[in-house]
């Protein structure tokens, strides 16, 4: 088991870090949550011992719709259109090797003996 006091620190190093002046945006976004674990901990009848990250903004409609075909696809199907789509962008002349199918050796086992009393 950690001490508390180690992961008090850690968050606490960082928000340390995020308070300089220029002080990069990633830095003072992991403070800010930093601070709100810190005030999750302080808060009466909280249990949780890590912060959570933030929720991830709404995709606008448009990337909502795509993502929505995309689901819908059969992984099969997905795959395909990732390795066309990934052809599609090589530069012209390049010539990718076939791909050799897996060949497994399937070695017999015989069957358990059931165990003697």
């Amino acid at each position: 088991m950690s001490d508390p006091t180690d992961s008090i620190d850690t968050l606490l190093g960082g928000i340390r870090e995020a308070l300089v002046l220029d002080a990069a945006p990633e830095l003072r976004a992991r403070a800010a949550v930093a601070c709100r674990a810190i005030l999750q901990q302080l808060e009466p009848g909280t249990t949780t011992t890590s912060p959570r990250p933030p929720a991830a903004p709404p995709l606008p409609p448009e990337a909502a719709a795509f993502v929505e075909v995309f689901r819908g696809m059969p992984q099969d199907q997905l795959l395909d259109l990732a390795i066309a789509r990934l052809r599609a962008a090589l530069p012209a002349g390049v010539e990718v090797a076939p791909v050799k199918p897996l060949k497994f050796h399937l070695i017999p086992v015989p069957p358990a003996k059931p165990p003697s009393r």
